[in-house]
């Protein structure tokens, strides 16, 4: 090989400078690209939050116009209530109950579309079942059940309690005067605009298909029955009952805990913002407005 020849071969090759400066540059692109791929990805999450809430809230609406008015049952532990399924449901005898094991409540969605037999939306959301699950919240899966290869557990969100008839848990601290609408027209104070409807609810917390709270907690003094969800970066996806959804944003550190695939809930507090939020959000009975 000519001299020549040779010296032209050797300029075609990068220099260790030369991929040095390059990698330099790929990694400066990367920085700049990835948080607004995260922030992308986030604000698609928000939004398929939001309209799986909406669409809740909408079946549950067309629900209570096919029946005379009358709510979808929202019963403790998920059960039917006079022969009526409750709102969602699953196997007997937990009946959709949720938790870090094994149970196939925990995965099986036909239990939350299959109506007649064990809920009440299927027909009214075109059975699609992907509407219970916030791609969030609903990732999140505990150490028994990440061996097993699950995408996430499929239901995410509870309903007030304080809507819908159904046999309510009587163990709360306010259960004595605990009140529910049994019917649209029993949603006057705060009314369907102020009246939260849907809420996704922590992982920890989560169990049957109904989060209680109290109307009585306006000041944000008691308990958190259970705990709201807050993993949309410290918001939480909510339907009203008018039929809007928004991303409710939680004020008090308290409000958020991290995951700990254990069950968590009854957590007291003082003066808590977000307390006073969901208390008066939550229906009342008309004569004691403004408690």
């Amino acid at each position: 090989m000519s001299q020549r020849g040779a010296l032209t071969r050797q300029s075609k090759a990068f220099t260790l400078i030369e991929l040095l400066v390059v990698i330099a540059i790929i990694a400066i692109l990367a920085a700049i690209l990835l948080p607004a791929l995260a922030r992308a990805k986030a604000s698609a999450q928000t939004t398929t939050c939001l309209n799986n809430n909406k669409q809740l809230v909408v079946s549950w609406t067309m629900y209570a116009h096919d029946n005379a008015d009358r709510l979808a049952i929202n019963s403790d532990v998920s059960a039917p209530f006079n022969n009526t399924p409750s709102w969602i449901g699953g196997a007997a005898p937990d009946n959709g109950w949720l938790d870090w094991s094994t149970d196939q409540n925990n995965t099986n969605w036909q239990y939350l579309i299959q109506y007649p037999g064990h809920a009440l939306f299927g027909s009214y959301i075109g059975n699609n079942y992907k509407v219970f699950a916030c791609p969030v919240n609903s990732a999140f899966l505990g150490p028994l059940q990440r061996p097993l290869g699950w995408p996430g557990r499929c239901r995410s969100c509870a309903m007030d309690g304080a809507i819908g008839d159904g046999k309510k848990f009587n163990g709360l601290a306010y259960s004595a005067g605990f009140w529910w609408a049994k019917k649209f027209g029993d949603l006057v104070f705060p009314g369907p605009t102020g009246s939260w409807l849907i809420m996704d609810e922590h992982p920890d917390s989560i169990d049957d298909g109904i989060l209680y709270s109290s109307y009585t907690y306006t000041d944000g003094t008691g308990e958190f029955s259970e705990l709201p969800g807050g993993q949309h970066n410290g918001a939480c996806g909510i339907g009203m009952a008018d039929g809007s959804s928004v991303m409710h944003k939680w004020q008090n550190l308290l409000t958020l805990h991290p995951v700990t695939y254990t069950y968590d809930d009854n957590l007291q507090v003082t003066k808590n913002q977000d307390l006073a939020w969901i208390a008066n959000a939550t229906p009342r009975p008309e004569q004691l407005f403004g408690q």
